[in-house]
This record gives C-alpha cells, structure tokens and sequence, in this order.
C-alpha cells in the first residue's frame, strides 16, 4: 500500500468513526448525541526533516556552500512556526483535535494536521468544519451543543461562525446552535463599552445598576440574542411547588427598590451580536461558563497521551502522512483504553454487588 492510498483512507476519518466513535456512542460514553460539549485545542509536532533540504549537486564537495541549484525536501508541507508551550520556533507541524470529555474519559472525535505556520485560531475551525462534514458523511445526526476554546481562539471571527452570522448579520440555521465558550484574551481588550439597553458595564461587561451593583444574570433569550439582566435584589426560588420572585431591600446600598412594580425589574439586557466576543451567548460569569471551561483540561491529557505515553514527540517524522496515521492510531487506542475502564468499572460492581448478596445470606 502506497502512501497516498494510507492518506486517503485515514484523512476521511472513517477509521476513526468506524473503530472508535460510533462504538463509544454505541456504549453511552459520548453522552447527549443531541447536545455534544466539544473542547479543542493544538499542538506542536516537529518534523526529523532538515529545514536547509538536501542539495541535488555536489557543490559541496567542491567547497561550494551557496549554489542555486535545486534542493530535495523530505517533509515538504512543513515549515516554521511557534511553540507557545516551550516558547520556541519549531520546524515541522502542528495537529489540532476536538474531544469530549464524559465521565471521566477523554475520547477525541477529529484529528487533523496542518504546517506549524498555522495557528489554533485558524486550524480550529478547520477541523469543526470538517467534523461535521464527517458526521454528516456517516449519517449521524448528531448535533453539537457547546465548544469550549482557549484565549487563543478569542476573535470576532470565531464567535460570528459559531453562531452562524454572516457579513450581512443573517443567521445560518446549521450553526445557530452552538455556543461559544472561550476565554477572553486581556491582550484584545478587556473593557468592553455599553450594549443594547445597559447604560453602565463593568470591565467584564456585566451591567451595573443605578446603586452600583452588578445585576444578576437572569436567561438567554436565543432567538433575538438577549443576555437578559435583572435587579441583584430580585431572585427566583421555589416554595410549595410554585415558582416565585422574592426581594432583599435591605442588600440594596439605597436601601430602596428602583422599580417596586414589577417582579424582576429593573431589567436590561445585552445584544450578543453587537460584539459576541466580548457579550457571548454564555456569558463568562456563568456557573454553566466555569463548568464547561473546567472540561478543557481534557485536551492537555489527551495531547499528553499522544506525544509522552506513546512517544509521538519523541519520534519525529518526516512527513505529515506518518504523523496522520499515528495520531489516528493513538486516538482509536484511548477510547479502547476507556472502553476497557467502563468495562472493568461494570465488573467491578457486579462483584460487589455478588459479595453483599453472599453476605446477606
């Protein structure tokens, strides 16, 4: 089997969705298939390949270092890029993965590999992109919920294709349903200025009321991309089974309610479409915000898990053929890895469930 025909059959993930994915989601392991919580992130792969090439002549051996002659190239894709990790240049390439993390198991859904040039905020979509391409070549009708990215993928550009909007502000129904979690990246800008019918925000953009409190964070209205915001003294609770709104006038500095009609009010809202980098869907104060961004670490484990437990970092090849197929090997073997774990975790119960009716007897 050449080369070529090795990347076409690895490169259309059908191994992977075939021998990993599909059985993980067979077994429960991916969670909602209705809701997938996707969290991404890049790596640094350096190519055993000389940057210089190897002269096609024998000027050299005639003491000519500097000819024009043409140069032969082992890893042709690579080139130079930056590893922020070891804060250094590399020569090679990078790959970029998107992973679910579900009851403690890291399972990665997409690998793809890209010259080291390429950034996350670029690669990342790339991959998204053709994920669900995959998904949609396999007859799966999986939808995806929440992807969860670094600082290094805070942009405009990001939010606006995640959440489907255009040039013109229309929305794309295919991607309407995703929502951003990304943490904010201080160099951007960190002191975003009024939106929608907010008057006064702090440097997180959260509205302040007129008592100097910032107001509680009430829903998300989807269709008119609201972040919805009520008085900090007004909050929901449930008593008797019933739903209802109760007041703290004295945590107010006023000691007064501004608007003592209605049950939430004052209310004022934020348009995420005015700018969703810095007014996101799901805003970064947000229990749900901290709790998806917590999963995020699932990405370092599993680079870990390819680059130091199966030694890919340690390898360097020359060609980014070689590191596909071996990244899509290791990405198959840590979810039999996890398949393994559930299995022995079942054993485990029936055992001591065994035990205890031993014992009652």
């Amino acid at each position: 089997m050449t080369y070529s025909s090795v990347w076409k059959i690895f490169s259309s993930t059908v191994p992977l969705f075939l021998c990993a994915i599909i059985p993980s989601a067979n077994r429960g392991m991916l969670g909602d298939l209705s809701k997938l919580n996707l969290c991404g992130d890049g790596s640094a792969l350096p190519s055993g390949a000389n940057h210089n090439g190897k002269p096609s002549c024998k000027c050299r051996e005639n003491g000519i270092y500097k000819c024009e002659h043409d140069r032969y190239y082992s890893d042709a894709t690579a080139n130079w890029g930056y590893d922020s990790y070891r804060e250094c240049y590399y020569f090679g390439h990078t790959y970029y993965q998107h992973i679910i993390n579900h009851n403690g198991h890291d399972l990665p859904m997409h690998v793809s590999i890209a010259p080291a040039s390429e950034t996350d905020y670029t690669q990342s979509m790339k991959d998204l992109d053709r994920l669900k391409k995959a998904l949609k070549e396999h007859g799966l009708d999986w939808k995806i919920s929440h992807v969860v990215y670094d600082a290094g993928h805070d942009s405009l550009g990001n939010y606006e294709y995640l959440m489907g909007f255009g040039v013109s502000g229309s929305s794309d129904p295919e991607n309407d349903d995703i929502t951003p979690v990304i943490a904010l990246n201080p160099r951007k800008g960190t002191h975003p200025s009024p939106s929608g019918s907010a008057t006064r925000v702090n440097e997180d953009g959260v509205p302040v009321c007129k008592a100097g409190m910032l107001m509680r964070l009430c829903g998300y209205v989807k269709k008119k991309h609201r972040v919805i915001y009520n008085c900090p003294v007004k909050r929901p609770t449930h008593r008797n089974g019933q739903h209802r709104w109760n007041t703290f006038p004295d945590e107010c500095p006023h000691k007064v309610l501004c608007d003592s009609v209605t049950k939430m009010g004052p209310v004022v809202y934020i348009k995420s479409t005015d700018d969703p980098r810095l007014y996101p869907p799901l805003p970064r104060n947000s229990p749900k915000f901290h709790e998806l961004m917590d999963k995020r670490s699932c990405c370092e484990r599993s680079n870990s898990t390819k680059k130091v437990t199966y030694h890919l970092g340690e390898r360097p090849c020359r060609s980014d053929t070689h590191y596909l197929v071996r990244l899509y090997l290791v990405s198959i073997i840590e979810h039999a890895k996890a398949w393994l774990a559930e299995d022995k975790r079942l054993v485990g119960n029936d055992t001591l469930a065994m035990i205890e009716r031993v014992k009652a007897r």
